[in-house]
């Protein structure tokens, strides 16, 4: 008798494959106890899950969210008042991607046991674009690019790695969100993903610049429609490469040919200008004594303020010079307690001179650092007496340190309480001829990144609206 059931059994089962096999839509197969007795070609290809994996599992792997096979047969034709109408519901693939699509479930017995047979409806298209989407999902996850899709309304409803580290949001928080909502307190136009983009405004290889909470980005930006099959707008896209390194490289290779070709103007120039300049110089201090013994004192002002005018030229020159060939470097072992006590005094008494308070907290303890001590006295004099003139004639001026023991270098930090640098303007500020001042060659800082470089060092500034902050990294020893 048991040989006969499981006969009929197997029988049962042929024919349900068999039945499987010739349906041309989604259909899945299930027994009483929820396990899948057989799935159609159609929602496997739609789905992505193999046959190995599908086979007497449980329906939930395809139907999640439900119970029982039964509790969704009955809710679902209590639903429908006993029709037959197909009911929209959530199916899954092979990834745990969701979607909705119309369901209809019908019920048959064999030898007493129910068999139900979901018909999954509107899968065909989906099995045709399956692969691509699949592709698309893979891309969106692995891409080395910026990416983000919006749908018709501007909700977000697709971003890549890189754009959330870009943009600096979670994947999880914003996904579905209108872009509002992910770019709330920003003005739109300052926005990287903006509704204007729905309306058909589309750019190519567009250069903006984003910063998050952490990194300021430079950024190749494409952007377009995505239309349906009668030409209607049903969503956005923008692409977006980071290409910070290389505009960095691009600003290094330009300075770099900058000041190539300042050093060729002033090796040619430079000492051409500094002989005249010294015979002028010669004889206005002889006229300078001449009417100061004969009492013409507004004669002597004339000369006065012609000398002062020469040494500004002269300076000028002097910095020319040192770009165009600075003195060879000293290297030797230094002590920067001994460089801070020397021109600490000096500090001391300009600041006083402006009501500027200097705090120094430097100490014996300080490292010895290999370079050369007139050209780092230089230096640190250049950069405390541009944070005096930034200050006006109060404030703070704050000589620190501290370690960066990852890189075994010391940070010597000179800090200032002006009004700060702007954003757009802190990357110019090493530029040669680039100067704020009204009086200023825009030479000063060039010749002090210069000299740190050579000596293996590095400077870098930051400045958040309020006071500036110069950061000199040196290897100590």
């Amino acid at each position: 008798m048991e040989k006969i059931i499981t006969s009929q059994k197997c029988h049962a089962f042929s024919r349900l494959k068999q039945y499987s096999q010739h349906i041309k839509h989604a259909l899945l197969i299930v027994d009483g106890q929820g396990l899948i007795l057989e799935v159609s070609e159609a929602l496997m290809q739609a789905t992505g899950f193999s046959y190995e994996q599908i086979i007497a599992a449980p329906f939930q792997k395809v139907v999640p969210y439900m119970n029982s096979v039964r509790h969704l047969y009955d809710s679902l034709l209590e639903k429908e008042k006993q029709s037959l109408k197909p009911t929209e519901m959530i199916y899954q693939d092979v990834q745990g991607k969701k979607s909705k699509t119309p369901v209809m479930i019908t019920i048959s017995y064999k030898n007493g046991e129910p068999i139900y047979f979901l018909h999954f409806f509107q899968l065909t298209k989906d099995l045709s674009i399956s692969l691509s989407q699949r592709m698309a999902n893979q891309l969106t996850s692995e891409i080395n690019l910026g990416v983000v899709v919006l749908d018709v309304q501007a909700r977000l409803v697709d971003i890549s790695q890189v754009a959330c580290k870009i943009l600096g949001v979670d994947r999880v928080l914003v996904l579905n969100q209108h872009i509002d909502q992910v770019f709330a307190g920003i003005p739109e136009e300052q926005r990287l993903v903006q509704r204007e983009l729905l309306e058909g405004v589309k750019f190519q290889n567009k250069a903006m610049s984003w910063t998050n909470q952490k990194q300021r980005y430079e950024l190749l930006v494409d952007s377009n429609t995505l239309h349906n099959e009668v030409g209607q707008i049903v969503g956005a896209y923008v692409i977006f490469k980071d290409v910070t390194n290389m505009r960095s490289l691009e600003q290094k290779i330009e300075r770099s040919d900058r000041l190539a070709m300042i050093g060729q103007i002033a090796a040619g120039t430079a000492h051409e200008i500094r002989n005249p300049l010294t015979s002028i110089k010669g004889f206005l201090q002889m006229f300078q004594q001449s009417f100061k013994e004969n009492g013409m004192d507004k004669e002597k002002t004339f000369t006065d303020i012609m000398l002062t005018e020469l040494h500004r030229i002269n300076s000028l020159v002097s910095e020319f010079l040192l770009l165009s060939k600075p003195r060879d470097v000293q290297y030797q072992m230094i002590s920067l307690h001994t460089v801070f006590e020397e021109i600490m005094p000096i500090v001391e008494n300009e600041a006083l001179l402006h009501g500027i308070e200097v705090r120094y907290t430097g100490t014996e303890a300080l490292p010895m650092v290999v370079g050369d001590a007139e050209l780092l006295k230089q230096v640190f004099l250049n950069i405390c007496k541009n944070g005096m003139e930034a200050m006006g004639n109060e404030g703070t001026l704050t000589v620190s340190y501290h370690y960066e023991e990852e890189c075994n270098k010391i940070s010597l930090n000179i800090q200032d309480t002006g009004p700060g640098i702007p954003g757009y303007l802190i990357d110019k500020i090493f530029d040669p001829f680039f100067t704020t001042k009204d009086e200023g060659t825009g030479l000063g800082l060039s010749v002090c990144q210069k000299i740190i470089h050579d000596i293996g060092g590095q400077i870098r500034v930051s400045s958040k609206g309020f006071g500036t902050t110069f950061h000199i990294l040196l290897s100590y020893i």
